[in-house]
């Protein structure tokens, strides 16, 4: 079941009690049906507002997070193309695999 997030109001425009002194019922049901959606569409102008203000802060959110790969791809670049591809390939090791070769080559000293 969807979680109700904004709901516009009111929800319903016609429903009302009319006072009996009203002469003309037509025109004042008229009247409440549209006073009742200006009210709606100032409900909606507000909730697109706030969609809008939502889709901006993610949009921004999004973009210092490209931008922040981007940088780091540019300088990951520069790093490979300064590396001697001439260079004998270097095993690297975790810091506790290198230590235990150390410790295992100097015991069998």
């Amino acid at each position: 079941m969807p979680l109700v997030k904004r709901t516009i109001e009111p929800r319903h425009l016609c429903h009302t009690v009319l006072p009996r002194a009203i002469k003309n019922e037509l025109e004042c049901v008229t009247n409440v049906s549209l006073a009742n959606v200006i009210r709606q569409l100032s409900s909606l102008s507000k909730y697109a507002e706030d969609l809008f203000g939502e889709l901006f802060n993610e949009a921004h959110s999004f973009s210092f997070r490209v931008n922040s790969l981007q940088e780091r791809v540019d300088r990951l670049s520069i790093s490979v193309t300064q590396l001697d591809p001439k260079e004998e390939e270097r095993e690297y090791h975790t810091p506790c695999f290198t230590y235990l070769n150390l410790k295992r080559s100097s015991s069998l000293l």
